[in-house]
């Protein structure tokens, strides 16, 4: 008796049919990620905000030096990023410039395959894993945070990795990504607060200082390599971060508000920080971890004072997350959303003059555009299902 090698049973076997997509998966993402790399591996910008917020600072560290007295190589600005960071990638230290750069080309890299793999979590498709991989390596600020060499991503990955790893009951594995993830405090602080919420809601006040206690203790692991290089390194810390430029005008709504409405503006600023407070405290009560901290991730660029295009980034697991999870009709309409926005970022960057801050209204489009398109009577029950 004859056997075809193409079994129909056997690929109508659900199990089968969800490895056959998970495979697809990495395959087509690690496609899209080679891809991505090829065409801008020479397009990183040198003595860029990774030069100056990261590899010099290291740099100074491993040769026994002030991370954050970084006048001796001449930066274009002072160092901001938290010494969190700097202590977790101080081994680029060691790696000469050029070298640095690539490797934290190659690792941005590979956040972003991990976003998007993370973000399409059960739904995995060949045409939607394609779709949402070309959205998200394609994705304007993705390529600005990427020839900078911006840390974004790293924090986003963090936050999605913790929200993962917490219902694993791995809190110590928790408390070190959210310590990383605060490296940039104004990006990262609303997922931490989510959290919060989150160890509140199972334990209250109890299990909620108990993460606490584990995030102080991993912030003091990371910030260990600064006290054995170099004990004073926060009274220059300190310094750095006052010396730099006290005015800026970002692309964020509290600056729009501000610019154009003055102490008016302030007050709506304000009562928008408190409303998204409660909308974090309904989400994480509401929605799956993942779920909850795509979402925590998106708002907190609606709420910091201080942004920058770069950060956008930050809209990639709420994309991802609703591209994935709705209907071909508004499959459609966020691609057509999306294209729109493409298209007017480009523009808004060839102008003459063009300025950061014309890119305040990208946050505000595709949030409401998720929050339209999300099915909320639905959303609870389906996503309890996959999580």
């Amino acid at each position: 008796m004859r056997t075809s090698f193409f079994n129909k049973e056997k690929f109508s076997d659900p199990q089968v049919v969800e490895r056959l997509q998970f495979f697809g998966t990495l395959s087509i993402l690690a496609f899209m990620a080679a891809l991505f790399a090829f065409f801008f591996w020479r397009s990183v910008q040198p003595k860029a905000d990774f030069y100056n917020e990261l590899w010099g600072p290291t740099y100074l560290l491993v040769h026994g030096q002030s991370p954050y007295n970084t006048v001796s190589l001449h930066p274009t600005h002072p160092s901001g990023w938290f010494p969190m960071a700097i202590g977790f990638f101080s081994p680029l230290g060691w790696l000469g410039e050029d070298t640095a750069m690539r490797v934290w080309f190659l690792l941005c890299t590979l956040e972003l395959f991990t976003i998007v793999f993370l973000a399409l979590k059960k739904s995995r498709a060949i045409h939607v894993t394609f779709l949402s991989a070309l959205l998200a390596f394609s994705f304007p600020p993705t390529l600005y945070h990427v020839f900078l060499g911006q840390i974004g991503l790293t924090v986003a990955l963090c936050m999605l990795l913790a929200s993962y790893f917490v219902t694993k009951e791995k809190h110590w594995l928790v408390a070190l990504l959210v310590a990383i993830g605060l490296a940039k405090p104004h990006l990262g602080s609303l997922a931490a607060l989510g959290l919060s919420v989150y160890y509140f809601n199972k334990g209250r006040i109890r299990t909620l200082f108990a993460f606490y206690l584990r995030v102080a203790l991993m912030v003091l692991l990371l910030c260990l390599p600064l006290f054995l290089a170099y004990p004073q390194w926060i009274v220059d810390m300190i310094a750095q971060l006052r010396s730099r430029p006290p005015y800026f005008i970002y692309p964020s709504l509290f600056m729009v508000l501000w610019r154009n409405m003055g102490t008016f503006g302030i007050i709506l600023w304000a009562l928008m920080v408190l409303s998204i407070f409660v909308l974090i405290y309904f989400l994480w009560k509401k929605l799956p971890p993942m779920h909850a901290v795509s979402w925590s991730l998106g708002l907190a660029l609606l709420i910091t004072p201080y942004i920058g295009s770069w950060d956008f980034v930050l809209l990639l697991p709420i994309l991802i997350l609703t591209f994935s999870r709705v209907g071909w009709k508004q499959k459609s309409f966020l691609i057509l959303v999306y294209l729109l926005a493409w298209y007017a970022q480009m523009v808004i960057q060839r102008m003459e003059p063009s300025h950061n801050y014309f890119f305040w209204w990208v946050p505000p489009l595709f949030l409401g555009t998720a929050a339209i398109l999300t099915p909320w009577k639905e959303y609870t029950q389906k996503a309890l299902k996959i999580s």
